[in-house]
């Protein structure tokens, strides 16, 4: 999962599937382990910071951001095995925190099929969206900002307007956006990244 190698962004998202736990097979921890990095991996795959032009800075304060505040699976689960692998450092591994861990792998399963069904372009649009958005951004400076960086094509082949369905586009992304997921630059709110 990286865009080291080349895409179309017409090309369907490919993302490697979600790891199983097999008790047979492995330690709790390792399984912990290997989900952890696989939610890292996603995170890089389907934000596509690099790819954006983001340096690594940036790319590293929106991770930790998205790590605290974000309310998709990955992010979740990544809350989750952290406080896991923490409570059960000292005590049997199959404890109740780990057992938060397997629900939401559920949540990842059906997410990851869903990032299966869109193009790159979508993703990218995507993306760019959301940060736009968590910097405080309204749907129509989102749109406007998204065709000036030609993200988006202003125009359809025969010269119509694509504003307007841009717009309920961004609008689609954002409601499945928490509104705890905006950077506010307020110097009062700046614990709140931390």
């Amino acid at each position: 999962m990286n865009f080291d190698k080349q895409f179309d962004e017409t090309d369907l998202v490919e993302v490697e599937d979600v790891p199983i736990f097999k008790a047979s097979e492995q330690e709790i921890e390792q399984f912990l382990k290997d989900l952890y990095g696989y939610c890292v991996r996603l995170h890089n795959h389907i934000k596509a910071y690099s790819y954006l032009g983001f340096t690594h800075e940036e790319q590293t304060e929106l991770f930790t951001y998205l790590i605290k505040n974000s309310s998709e699976p990955q992010y979740c689960l990544l809350r989750n095995i952290t406080v896991a692998r923490a409570i059960n450092k000292d005590d049997d591994p199959s404890g109740n925190a780990v057992a938060e861990v397997f629900p939401e792998m559920e949540s990842l399963k059906a997410y990851v099929k869903s990032l299966k069904a869109i193009t790159y372009k979508d993703l990218l649009v995507r993306s760019a969206a959301e940060y736009l958005y968590m910097d405080g951004l309204t749907v129509n400076e989102i749109t406007d900002e998204l065709i000036a960086e030609k993200f988006l094509d202003e125009y359809s082949k025969d010269d119509d307007s694509l504003l307007d369905n841009h717009r309920k586009r961004i609008r689609r992304y954002i409601s499945s956006f928490k509104d705890f997921d905006i950077i506010i630059d307020d110097p009062k709110a700046e614990n709140y990244l931390n």
